[in-house]
């Protein structure tokens, strides 16, 4: 139970709408919320991710964390959905029909 508002209802007809309480970051893919919380554009270049977080994700079947995301719950995911990989949980906090947007990646201590 939540609240439902007319920007998410629109959203879910035309897509993502972005607007001034969207979560922007210009400076690049990642904004470190505290030690061991992250928030990711899912555009994020897997590469990129890799040598962030000393990781081994990469492979020839996505290009971007968010298609790892993608890749690895065999369907695109809707907000709230979550998976762990190794010492890393991986939320979906924003989405439309055709693509991850964010994520917020929580490392276990």
């Amino acid at each position: 139970a939540g609240l439902v508002t007319i920007e998410d209802v629109l959203e879910e007809i035309v897509g993502e709408i972005e607007d001034e309480h969207d979560d922007h970051d210009d400076e690049g893919f990642i904004f470190q919320r505290s030690a061991h919380e992250f928030m990711i554009k899912a555009l994020m270049p897997i590469e990129e991710f890799d040598e962030y977080f000393d990781t081994q994700l990469a492979t020839d079947e996505y290009d971007t964390i968010g298609g790892f995301i993608v890749h690895q719950f065999e369907h695109m995911p809707k907000k709230g959905e979550s998976l762990t990989v190794d010492n890393m949980r991986f939320e979906v906090i924003r989405a439309d029909n055709r693509r991850v947007h964010l994520i917020r990646l929580k490392l276990s201590k």
